[in-house]
């Protein structure tokens, strides 16, 4: 399971080697960058988006603890890095967080990034099973639809969602923000699970599925597509193009 971590310590020296060990036994876990103080690491934590910090606890401008306080949810795991004999560490065992005391051991590191991996992999499955909950009882406007992306799973509405469209064992899913996925599955795995009767999709051609509630104009000539809101031309099949004006005609 590839991780993505940014490392919070202001003691150069046990950085840099906290780093080397890093990337030898831990080949798994990509480190964004590095911070030696409260205000940078709580800024590259915003632009760059850690799975995980490994987090100091003291540091000039704060402790680790006040970086934690600035998000009203964290959005990242932490490990705490700390000599041994600290304060905090009672209060760490209490909250079952994790901590690794200095100096770091291999052992030490490899064990952390098993935990990680388990935790990460429960936290997926509760919002797989949250998420479960919600597509049974919610209408179509409220469903989502679960993407995994890169190394997370995401989660979108599937009201936002304009159209995909495939290209081979791939699909790209491009929502009304702009915003898109990059996905390892086939456009025909997104018909079964999007082209419902009651649900606004159809696939219109061999490589698009398109939300209707999305759809502008429909060019009725011989090579028929179709105008989306955001001025997106989509082509549509011959033998799809009779179908979809009965479904237009019956919104």
């Amino acid at each position: 399971m590839k991780l993505t971590a940014i490392v919070v310590d202001d003691e150069f020296k046990v950085r840099e080697v906290f780093l080397e060990m890093l990337d030898k036994l831990c080949p798994d876990i990509k480190v964004l960058a590095w911070a030696d103080n409260i205000t940078d690491a709580y800024n590259l934590i915003i632009t760059q988006k850690p799975e995980v910090v490994f987090l100091d606890i003291e540091m000039p401008g704060g402790t680790g603890f006040d970086l934690l306080s600035k998000f009203e949810k964290v959005p990242f795991e932490t490990i705490f890095v700390s000599s041994y004999g600290h304060y905090a560490i009672r209060a760490l065992k209490l909250s079952a967080l994790d901590y690794i005391l200095k100096p770091v051991t291999a052992d030490d590191l490899i064990l952390v990034y098993s935990k990680l991996t388990e935790t990460l992999q429960l936290k997926q499955n509760a919002l797989k099973y949250e998420l479960l909950k919600i597509n049974l009882t919610n209408s179509e406007q409220e469903k989502k639809l679960v993407i995994p992306d890169k190394k997370n799973l995401e989660y979108v509405n599937t009201s936002e969602i304009m159209y995909l469209k495939g290209e081979g064992n791939y699909t790209t899913i491009y929502l009304k923000n702009t915003r898109k996925f990059f996905v390892a599955k086939t456009l025909k795995d997104y018909e079964g699970m999007l082209c419902e009767d009651q649900a606004p999709f159809f696939r219109i051609h061999k490589a698009f599925i398109v939300n209707i509630n999305y759809i502008k104009t429909v060019d009725r000539g011989d090579e028929t597509s179709i105008l989306l809101k955001d001025d997106t031309r989509l082509e549509v099949s011959r033998r799809k193009k009779t179908i979809l004006l009965e479904r237009l005609n019956s919104v």
